[in-house]
């Protein structure tokens, strides 16, 4: 059954996937903005916007909203990335509607009470002080900031604790103007619904959103950088990170490098897992993560050991990256990496959120969503030379960033 493409009256797309043999629905409000639209000064507005959303509108308190999403049961909840902020609700089927009236009153009516803000600065800078506290976060964050220095994806999306200090009702809601409006956002839904009732509800929920404003936010292209960040920590490991090369989202190479890292460090048989844990026990785990954006991407090599054998490790991952530039896949590790990869996608499908969320992203990057079929045959088409030509022209064993976080001079 097709995808149904519906436009409210108020400009707002809805795109609608089927799924008549589950019980449950899955709606996605997505946005674009996210933390590289930030000016310096804002650094971490776009986060703190979507906390405040769930504060209190002109119809429902802060209390209110928070009883209504238990009483739908489920789950309702939103998230910040470098491009996009996405409220979302899955629900049974027979709660769709009041959760699209809830998601609609969130994006059309929030007050921006000064005394929830202060209340509310409070807890980011609790989930700012909790992230520092996790050793992996924070090592990601630092590597971030060398590989794209300079660059809004440098900064941590959750801001600092001055930005995050200096927010007040008036810029929070000069930011929300801006960007939640009907030529900025979309809506993604997934599930069993009776279209007809649901269409009626999201054209009356969405109906007082901010109407389009014309806007023009500059952006500049991230390059990557290659750099040493050491940060010394009070833990018990010291935990390293190195940023290499990736692709943008939508370069015809993409397939290659999912395949390319999933084969470096996606599983047990991965050659990082091997080298690394397997055959000199230097750390418990070990992988390779990419993450692209529009115009660019980086991939996370991570793993972690005692201080006196960090730069063991920091020498093997290195020669390992040296050896993918050499040493092409074999039929049988490309069949493998392709089955991971194409599992990791089709098992993620069978749920209704994982439908909504890949439609999301899709219509996000690509104007439209991509047919599984076309990327299972963008993945099954990719050759052993043409990534092992990838790996070359990527220079991942020449070119890193690398951020080193924990005791530096342990023995």
């Amino acid at each position: 059954m097709p995808n149904k493409v519906h436009q409210l009256s108020n400009g707002i797309t809805v795109y609608w996937d089927p799924m008549p043999e589950s019980r449950a629905a899955s709606i996605g409000v997505w946005i674009r903005a996210g933390s590289r639209f930030e000016e310096l000064s804002e650094s971490g507005v776009t986060h703190f916007l979507e906390h405040m959303c769930f504060k209190g509108t002109k119809l429902r308190t802060a209390e209110e909203i928070a009883n209504e999403m238990d009483f739908l049961g489920g789950e309702m909840n939103a998230f910040t990335g470098q491009e996009m902020t996405s409220f979302y609700a899955t629900v049974l089927s027979e709660n769709a509607r009041r959760a699209i009236s809830l998601l609609g009153d969130l994006m059309s009516n929030p007050i921006f009470d000064a005394e929830e803000l202060e209340r509310e600065r409070g807890v980011v800078l609790e989930e700012l002080a909790e992230s520092r506290d996790d050793p992996e976060d924070l090592a990601a964050e630092t590597l971030f900031g060398a590989y794209f220095e300079g660059h809004p994806f440098g900064r941590p999306i959750l801001g600092t604790e001055t930005t995050i200090g200096s927010f007040t009702p008036e810029s929070v809601g000069q930011y929300f103007r801006t960007h939640y409006h009907p030529g900025n956002l979309f809506i993604t839904i997934a599930g069993n619904i009776d279209w007809p009732t649901l269409s009626d509800e999201l054209e009356n929920a969405f109906r007082e959103i901010a109407p389009k404003v014309k806007t023009k936010i500059e952006t500049t292209r991230p390059e990557p950088h290659f750099s040493i960040r050491e940060l010394e920590q009070d833990f018990e490991q010291t935990h390293l990170c190195l940023g290499v090369r990736g692709v943008s989202q939508t370069d015809q190479r993409q397939s290659a490098l999912r395949l390319l890292t999933t084969h470096l460090g996606g599983g047990m048989s991965s050659r990082l897992f091997q080298e690394v844990r397997e055959k000199r026990g230097l750390a418990y785990s070990v992988y390779a993560t990419p993450l692209s954006f529009t115009d660019g991407g980086i991939v996370r090599i991570s793993a972690s050991t005692r201080p006196s054998r960090r730069k063991e490790l920091q020498e093997v991952l290195i020669s390992e990256l040296q050896r993918l530039e050499s040493v092409p896949l074999t039929c049988d590790e490309l069949t493998r990496a392709r089955n991971q990869l194409k599992s990791s996608l089709l098992i993620g499908l069978e749920s209704v959120s994982g439908r909504m969320g890949k439609m999301g992203k899709d219509i996000l990057l690509w104007g439209k969503e991509i047919p599984v079929m076309e990327i299972e045959h963008w993945i099954d088409k990719v050759t052993p030379d043409e990534i092992l030509e990838l790996a070359k022209t990527l220079k991942w064993g020449n070119n890193q960033a690398i951020s080193i976080v924990g005791p530096l001079k342990g023995e």
